[in-house]
């Protein structure tokens, strides 16, 4: 018998090639982008007579993973053209839309030819003869660390998006920096642009905007003319005949960001086109980023092609009815950007009001047991779920939340939303981490297990005690005894007034502890007060977590604890440390707390606005 020979292929920068956004065009932009090159990969290698293991369903492009694994020898060149060949057809097909719609010589091509070929990092690793698919995936990260970056060197002004990259026009690139007469360039430039946004629509460009060639495709691709001639010369290009439904499949977006049916969230600095036009409102909006719990160690111990495909297909089939299902179960007018695998990104907010943060609250703290587990999505009868999508997966979620202000960048705003995640899984996972970002840049996290939240306590490692009725942020009740319209402005001046007393600190915890039985009851601090509700936990058979502490790993506190079976939630009870935090778990409670229950109105408009 033949041992096994597996494939793995992944390309980068994926991160930064989403982080540049200003609108959530350009967000569902990157991500279409990203799974429709994996698309290509996974197409050719089907048609090389390969079977892919991972992603499972290639037939839906969108939220398509970009590590791709395939059982067989599947040749380096042959995917890499695959991936390139994609790649160019979309940069081209982009120029040359641009081009015809605006009628003008262009001298821009050596540049956009560049940005053709020196984008991305293509990396594929070929297993030997009886390697595991584990053994593989590790080889292809070995490989990410070695680097072959290759940079484009530009002679412009730099875009007013990521502020790194020339921006695009007709003439970038054609004029050498002694001859530049800066003034004259903007004012092409300043024209370039006001004549693209008007004759696609503020929808797609805004005419105060100056992007670069990377960051103009993601916008133009979003195009319902741009995606489908994509998609035409793809076919001519690779000489295949695309059955309609596939089509349907990869020209999708286009439907999904018409703009008659779909109103952006630009995070531009709004401006007032004239004197006598009034600044629009500026709302806050509600940003979630999230992913699987140790989705690697799940694999290494499931590693067999059948267990991978297996669990690669609940996961896509579970993003993809999120994402169609997301009008139905999102608050407000709530989307799911993307969801790949087991990542996920969405955004909360109203078109044309603004979305309270208790309504965002609300929807999260369900979050884990009838999305993530799956027990409220409803399958299409036309399309069931055969992969057991809706069924509770076997591995947990860790999601960060941030409440943005207006004025902070896109891209801040993601940025916060990784922080934001990566914290929610340093302090021990399987939790959601809500953080408050400011416009001035200044934010408060606090980070909370799902259990808690939820007010789910079947799974609390303690003696019978009288549990609480309901979640813990829903149990507050002010010192007005009133829990219909609790006022955490209570809460909050008791704490601010308690840590300018330097209460807080020693190695006590009785006054975190008095706040939570004034302000959440007594079954609360007898609940809290127990030591193993603090740790994580896991259980012998199966080896999984079994409960999640609301400081998370013991191992922090004390390196003996590497294996969480093995915490001693006494001996900790006294550690200087775990006061610490335990502290100022309970200060930031009431903090974010504060602004998750705080009724927010946009600005009033200017009193001298003349109707």
């Amino acid at each position: 018998m033949t041992a096994s020979v597996y494939t793995a292929i992944t390309f980068a920068p994926v991160q930064g090639f989403i982080e540049k956004s200003r609108k959530l065009r350009d967000l569902y932009g990157s991500s279409y982008i990203l799974s429709l090159l994996s698309w290509a990969v996974c197409n050719a290698a089907s048609h090389h007579g390969c079977e892919v293991v991972s992603p499972a369903l290639i037939n839906v492009t969108q939220g398509m993973p970009n590590q791709i694994i395939i059982a067989g020898q599947f040749p380096q060149a042959v995917a890499k053209q695959a991936f390139e060949q994609t790649w160019i057809c979309i940069v081209q097909t982009c120029r040359q839309w641009i081009e015809e719609q605006l009628a003008q010589t262009c001298y821009w091509q050596r540049d956009w030819g560049l940005w053709s070929k020196h984008t991305w990092e293509f990396f594929w690793v070929i297993g030997n003869a009886g390697e595991t698919i584990r053994q593989v995936r590790q080889r292809l990260n070995e490989q990410k660390r070695s680097r072959a970056w290759i940079g484009i060197n530009w002679v412009s002004e730099s875009s007013t998006l990521s502020g790194t990259d020339a921006i695009a026009w007709p003439e970038l690139g054609c004029t050498s920096p002694q001859k530049i007469n800066s003034r004259q360039q903007q004012q092409a430039i300043k024209a370039f642009y006001q004549a693209l946004s008007q004759k696609i629509g503020e929808a797609f460009i805004d005419p105060d905007e100056e992007l670069s060639i990377p960051e103009l495709v993601k916008r133009i691709i979003t195009h319902e003319a741009v995606a489908k001639r994509v998609v035409e010369n793809w076919q001519k290009q690779n000489q295949v005949e695309l059955s309609p439904s596939e089509i349907d499949n990869l020209t999708a977006i286009a439907q999904e960001l018409n703009p008659k049916t779909f109103k952006d969230l630009n995070r531009l600095k709004n401006k007032r086109r004239s004197a006598n036009e009034p600044p629009e409102p500026q709302y806050w909006t509600g940003w979630f980023l999230g992913d699987g719990d140790q989705a690697g160690a799940y694999l290494k111990n499931h590693s067999s092609p059948e267990e991978l495909s297996r669990f690669s297909a609940q996961m896509r089939e579970w993003g993809n009815a999120i994402r169609n299902l997301s009008n139905s179960y999102l608050p407000g007018q709530g989307r799911m950007i993307y969801a790949g695998g087991d990542d996920f990104m969405g955004v909360l907010y109203l078109r044309n009001g603004q979305i309270q943060p208790k309504v965002c609250l609300d929807w999260l703290s369900r979050f884990d047991q009838q999305f993530w587990q799956g027990a409220s999505l409803q399958a299409d009868a036309s399309a069931p779920f055969r992969h057991g999508a809706n069924q509770p997966k076997p591995i947990t979620a860790s999601v960060g939340f941030v409440w943005a202000a207006p004025h902070v960048p896109q891209r801040d705003v993601l940025q916060n939303c990784r922080e934001a995640e990566q914290s929610a899984k340093a302090q021990g996972r399987d939790r959601i981490a809500f953080r408050i970002l400011f416009n001035g840049g200044n934010l408060l996290e606090w980070v909370c297990p799902w259990w808690l939240l939820a007010g789910d306590f079947s799974n609390v490692p303690v003696a019978p005690l009288a549990m609480p009725s309901t979640g813990l942020l829903s149990a507050y009740c002010d010192r007005n005894n009133s829990p219909d319209k609790p006022n955490w402005t209570h809460l909050y001046n008791d704490v601010a007034a308690l840590e300018s007393r330097h209460a807080f600190q020693g190695c006590q915890i009785a006054v975190a502890l008095g706040l939570i039985e004034v302000y959440f009851g007594e079954p609360y601090r007898k609940l809290l007060e127990q030591p193993s509700t603090w740790w994580n936990q896991v259980s012998l058979e199966p080896q999984r977590r079994s409960f999640s502490g609301i400081l998370g790993s013991a191992q922090r506190y004390h390196p003996d604890y590497s294996d969480e079976s093995l915490v001693k939630p006494e001996l900790l009870k006294g550690n200087s440390y775990v006061i610490r935090d335990f502290n100022h778990w309970v200060i930031n409670l009431a903090k974010v707390g504060f602004h998750l229950h705080r009724n927010v109105t946009p600005p009033q408009l200017q009193a001298d606005y003349k109707r």
